[in-house]
């Protein structure tokens, strides 16, 4: 229901970094209308679990600071080959066909305001190894509206080395050293994305502060290694997640309402 844009074959590209991918959307909410979209995608989210989905995984930050969309959705699958297959359309039908006569007027009202935030969007699909581009603390709670940071960055060399390298110097030790509840990096594959994304994950922005401002001191090795293989302007972006899939439910971050 998202989208239909990523449905064509792309399958025959090859990743050296590629276990999952993440298909994410970038929206142009207007700032004052966000609460509205995150009430309205809960609903939507919910009503296009079941039968035929191959979804593992998604999460919706909003904008905070920085030039980026005001809405990001990372909806992550197992391989791109299930991202096409993926039945949202059916499952949605099924869940729609059972709802009553007055629910159903709810439900067109509500997709009908949901889809239209869907208008000049774009996306892209990236590659993501949980094993080798992740790290987090143990038992973090991530039903929080934690600090997200976003850096992309384009590789004069090998985007895994670039990726690596930044793991190595700065995503590992801050999350060792407990200022970071998790961060990795993403490589491209399909789209118009940067080579490497990295983000991490930060409780409130004073950490995140915190973290930046003793960034690099455990590593310098790699931390030159990384910089030596950046091409190009990079950008990046602070967001704070809004909710993520729990269980088949869009759980909205924080307590309950």
């Amino acid at each position: 229901m998202k989208k239909i844009s990523f449905m064509i074959a792309f399958l025959g590209c090859i990743s050296l970094y590629a276990q999952n991918v993440w298909d994410i959307t970038y929206l142009d909410v207007p700032a004052t209308e966000i609460g509205k979209f995150v009430e309205l995608h809960k609903k939507m989210t919910d009503m296009t679990q079941g039968e035929g989905r191959t979804l593992q995984g998604q999460w919706v930050y909003r904008h905070w600071y920085g030039s980026g969309h005001s809405i990001v959705i990372y909806d992550q699958y197992n391989s791109a080959q299930d991202a096409v297959n993926d039945d949202i359309w059916g499952a949605m039908r099924k869940n729609y066909d059972a709802l009553s006569d007055d629910d159903k007027k709810e439900m067109d009202d509500v997709f009908n305001q949901w889809w239209s935030y869907f208008n000049n969007h774009t996306d892209e699909m990236r590659n993501f190894n949980s094993e080798n581009g992740f790290v987090q603390k143990p038992n973090t709670d991530w039903d929080i509206p934690f600090v997200f940071v976003v850096g992309n960055y384009n590789s004069s060399g090998s985007i895994n080395d670039l990726a690596q390298a930044y793991m190595d110097w700065a995503t590992k030790p801050a999350v060792e050293n407990g200022l970071q509840l998790g961060g990795g990096a993403t490589t491209h594959f399909k789209g118009g994305g940067a080579d490497v994304q990295f983000f991490g994950a930060f409780k409130n922005i004073k950490e995140f502060a915190e973290s930046v401002s003793g960034q690099g001191t455990d590593n310098p090795e790699a931390r030159s290694k990384f910089w030596n293989l950046v091409e190009g302007s990079h950008s990046d972006q602070i967001y704070v997640h809004v909710g993520h899939l729990v269980d088949g439910k869009f759980d909205l971050a924080g307590p309950e309402k």
